[in-house]
């Protein structure tokens, strides 16, 4: 596995192709927003102990590039989010992430080195630096020729589990998996990041207009990964919509294209239900959104598919473990679907001989004040400063 994976990311390197621009991502930036990202990356004094080097990727909240830490001379990656406090939206994630990665430590988590801010010209800039990662499992899935191994993908797919199950056991759904957001390194380790949608898992805590607007207007790119819950706009969701998720990962690691590729809300749920058939009443019935109630009945007559004919891959057969995961994981009704222990104990995964039976939880729970969306704006903005301010004099006196 390791040799296959250095292959992939040696190709990748000579190819210079950039992550923003791999099959697979909707957005594709032109010519002149590529080049205001290669400058975007100058920090003033309060940054100097870094040097950047090269943009390694972009999202719609933040870009990351490549830098040197003067002091050791070691590489690390750092994303920068610009105008963090400027509006309630970039607040919140901001403050999100923050949060999430100072108190979630995990083998298979992104782990912040250190966060610095500079003055930015609509309230602050924040950059979080963190350990650097050769690719992506994105990277991984369209830069392969060959088809990946069932144990190469049992092995990712065990530690995306494995991490999932730290934060879900700290009462946290991450909510914008997917394999641009899964980093990797050639030795085939991997590690969860971007937590600026992770919120409490718990239902009934979120806010609902927040809820409603973020996801009407979400960029298309999470589209392939949203659960149906998040794409029927039903307030009350969980953990489960991270369960989802894996489900249309591992998917594309066997097909090597999107399982759901829709381009826009009423195209994704025209492609999911022409493969799972109808939803049932009671989840016609917990739809608040009448136009989206509508759209899905018109799709009376929908049958659900056969998973060997959906994961249908030439040449290719798929084992009778690995459909029966994915029929567990990929479920309309998130109350049908399974939870992260039963999937981290499935037999696809059990099988091989990395699986370890017992894995760690976090030894505790985030608290409903450790979450910003409970937070006003103007408490969001004081937050965000106070969390790199003392972040920063934390580290400092530590080194």
């Amino acid at each position: 596995m390791t040799k296959k994976m250095s292959e992939s990311f040696n190709n990748l390197e000579n190819s210079g192709k950039m992550p923003s621009k791999q099959l697979g991502f909707n957005r594709v930036l032109d010519g002149l927003k590529k080049r205001q990202l290669l400058l975007d990356f100058h920090f003033d004094k309060a940054a100097e102990v870094y040097e950047p080097i090269r943009n390694i990727g972009v999202g719609a909240f933040g870009i990351v590039c490549e830098a040197v830490e003067t002091t050791s001379n070691n590489k690390v990656a750092i994303k920068k989010i610009s105008h963090a406090s400027a509006t309630p939206t970039l607040a919140r994630r901001t403050l999100r992430e923050i949060r999430v990665l100072r108190y979630i430590k995990h083998e298979n988590i992104v782990s912040l080195r250190d966060i610095f801010r500079t003055p930015g010209a609509l309230g602050i800039d924040v950059y979080l630096v963190m350990d650097l990662m050769e690719g992506s499992l994105h990277q991984v899935i369209y830069n392969e020729n060959q088809p990946l191994e069932d144990e190469l993908i049992a092995y990712f797919l065990y530690q995306l589990l494995r991490g999932l199950k730290y934060i879900h056991s700290a009462g946290i759904a991450h909510r914008d998996l997917k394999p641009s957001n899964l980093l990797v390194n050639s030795d085939c380790r991997l590690r969860i990041a971007d937590f600026g949608m992770a919120k409490l898992a718990s239902k009934g805590h979120f806010d609902e207009a927040e809820e409603h607007c973020f996801y009407m207007t979400q960029h298309v790119s999470t589209l392939p990964y949203r659960a149906p819950e998040l794409l029927f706009v039903m307030p009350e969701h969980g953990t489960a919509v991270d369960m989802w998720a894996v489900g249309c990962i591992l998917a594309e690691m066997l097909l090597k294209r999107e399982l759901f590729p829709g381009r826009n809300v009423s195209g994704q749920i025209k492609i999911l239900l022409n493969s799972l058939g109808k939803p049932s009443d009671k989840l016609l019935n917990q739809i608040r959104c009448e136009k989206t109630r509508r759209l899905i009945e018109h799709f009376h007559d929908a049958c659900r598919r056969e998973w060997e004919h959906v994961l249908f891959v030439p040449d290719r057969v798929v084992s009778e473990s690995c459909l029966d995961l994915m029929s567990q994981l990929v479920a309309l009704d998130a109350d049908d679907r399974i939870d992260i222990h039963q999937a981290i104990n499935h037999p696809f995964i059990t099988s091989f001989d990395f699986y370890v039976p017992l894995e760690s939880s976090c030894p505790f729970k985030v608290n409903k004040s450790a979450s910003s969306m409970y937070l006003q704006i103007e408490d969001c903005k004081t937050a965000c400063h106070y969390s790199t301010r003392h972040w920063k004099h934390r580290v400092e006196y530590s080194r």
